[in-house]
């Protein structure tokens, strides 16, 4: 039955094209940073990845982060691809393209409106530090589900069971991401508490659930 399955519904090239890419990107990234790449694999020692050694933290604008960047978008557009190729059977291409496109809109957007409100109410430092951070993760986040998508389309999992494993681990990332940054004592006091809390609603969960539900 399966081998009928892979008959019936071949992998396109241009899935393989972007898998390759992504492939490329982290080598790309393996090669930059050198041993620090290995703690993007792990949630347990992610820290090390931030201060790899006495005195050095990570910036926020350096080459790894922009390669990690595009890796985010192509393997998180070639994600949301795979869970909702059905609705798009005739311009599946097409679909993906306008994913990664909207994808890198959204995140200019949050980051204009960040970096506006941060100025506008003076906790641009604070911002940054916790950018710092944040990016981190993200780009642990594309590492994960690099290969997490690899398992979607070599393996052979039900749309059901996709859809459920996506969403626990989703909430498994959310919430590993959230005690981090609190871990690191950058939420100081009850205001700054419910500014943090705002902040995740506002451009993190809401981006997400707007994206899901324009796009099913």
């Amino acid at each position: 039955m399966n081998e009928l399955e892979i008959i019936d519904y071949p992998i396109q090239n241009w899935v393989k094209a972007i898998i390759i890419l992504g492939t490329i990107l982290i080598l790309f990234s393996r090669l930059y940073i050198g041993n620090r790449f290995q703690y993007l694999f792990s949630f347990w020692n992610i820290h090390r990845y931030f201060h790899y050694k006495s005195g050095e933290t990570i910036s926020l604008f350096t080459p790894n982060n922009v390669i990690m960047f595009i890796l985010r978008i192509l393997i998180t557009a070639l994600f949301l691809f795979m869970l909702f190729k059905d609705n798009y059977l005739t311009d599946q291409k097409e679909f993906f393209f306008k994913l990664s496109i909207g994808l890198s809109v959204l995140i200019l957007l949050k980051f204009i409106c960040e970096n506006t409100i941060s100025l506008i109410f003076k906790f641009k430092r604070k911002l940054n530090e916790i950018n710092r951070y944040r990016i981190g993760i993200k780009n642990l986040f594309a590492v994960h589900l690099y290969f997490y998508l690899l398992i979607i389309i070599f393996g052979d999992l039900s749309t059901k069971n996709l859809y459920t494993i996506s969403l626990t681990l989703f909430v498994v990332y959310n919430v590993f991401y959230l005690k981090f940054i609190l871990n690191k004592y950058l939420i100081n006091g009850v205001k700054a508490l419910v500014y943090f809390i705002l902040y995740i609603c506002t451009f993190e969960i809401a981006p997400t659930i707007g994206v899901i539900y324009l796009i099913k």
